[in-house]
């Protein structure tokens, strides 16, 4: 499948500087299903299809549509009918500068986790996640060994170096093992801006409530959620079944800071308000808590 385009959180910067009666958009990437209203029926879109502003959009389950143009670049992977002048508009109320990149940073934070080196004559290289300018280490070729590997690539942005890792991991995995490694695979497609895969290996993995990376794994879905224009289903997820994260303190602001921008992108603009004061009273001087100001400054 193709490399589909980096988040929607970052794009849609782009989205505020367009001036009514902006050009259509068109359809430069499609998997599965989806349609155009035409009348009282609806068309097949293609690849290369025009979708005027005013155009509304049918996503058929397991779908996943890319439109783009004069600066606009969305992503819908939800089953739904979209109009898509309300998908830009409810774009532009979560749009300031820095949201995209904070929600990366925390989210490679979380992902790389705390990677320990093994000394092994023979082994998969990582690189040194405490500082660039040391050797590089090596750590066991297992599938423990990639997993490590792999978390270290993604810390130091080298997600192209982390997906060949945990491919490798996947190789020599257990069936226990899998869904943990198919989560990091996820989060690393996420970063690199792949969203259709993330979905794709994120939406099929149920953790046990224990494990490490179940809540890390629900913060990502809120992620994928709002980077594909479901603002109201983020809300929901972290409401319902992430709720607990609110108590995490490694999560806290990350959590909050979603479910702001969820909320927001939803219409729900007190409840927003709210969960972004969290953020900024928790976290003032970290990028999460300097996004969440600018967004509450904005009407």
């Amino acid at each position: 499948m193709k490399k589909l385009a980096k988040g929607i959180l970052l794009a849609c910067l782009c989205v505020a500087a367009q001036p009514a009666g902006a050009q259509d958009l068109s359809v430069s990437y499609l998997d599965g299903s989806a349609g155009i209203r035409s009348g009282s029926t609806w068309r097949p879109l293609s690849i290369g299809d025009a979708v005027p502003m005013e155009a509304t959009i049918r996503v058929e389950p397991v779908g996943c549509v890319q439109l783009k143009g004069a600066g606009i670049d969305l992503i819908l992977t939800r089953p739904g009918i979209y109009s898509v002048r309300e998908v830009v508009a409810r774009h532009k109320t979560v749009s300031t500068r820095g949201i995209g990149a904070a929600i990366a940073a925390s989210l490679r934070a979380l992902a790389s986790g705390r990677s320990t080196p093994q000394s092994t004559t023979s082994g998969a290289r990582a690189g040194n996640v405490g500082n660039a300018e040391e050797d590089e280490l090596w750590v066991e070729s297992s599938s423990e060994g990639f997993l490590a590997a792999g978390k270290a690539d993604i810390k130091a942005g080298r997600y192209d170096d982390a997906l060949k890792v945990l491919r490798q991991a996947e190789l020599s995995a257990s069936s226990e093992e899998l869904p943990e490694i198919r989560f990091y695979l996820a989060s690393t497609y996420s970063l690199k801006g792949d969203l259709g895969l993330a979905w794709k290996l994120a939406g099929g993995l149920a953790p046990l409530p224990s494990a490490a990376w179940a809540g890390d794994l629900v913060l990502l879905k809120a992620r994928l959620l709002l980077d594909t224009s479901a603002f109201a289903d983020a809300a929901a997820l972290l409401a319902g079944e992430g709720a607990w994260l609110a108590q995490d303190a490694s999560r806290a602001p990350l959590y909050h800071f979603l479910l702001g921008v969820g909320y927001r992108g939803a219409g729900a603009a007190e409840s927003s308000r709210q969960a972004l004061s969290r953020v900024v009273a928790i976290s003032p001087d970290s990028d999460l808590g300097i996004a969440a100001a600018d967004l509450l400054k904005t009407p």
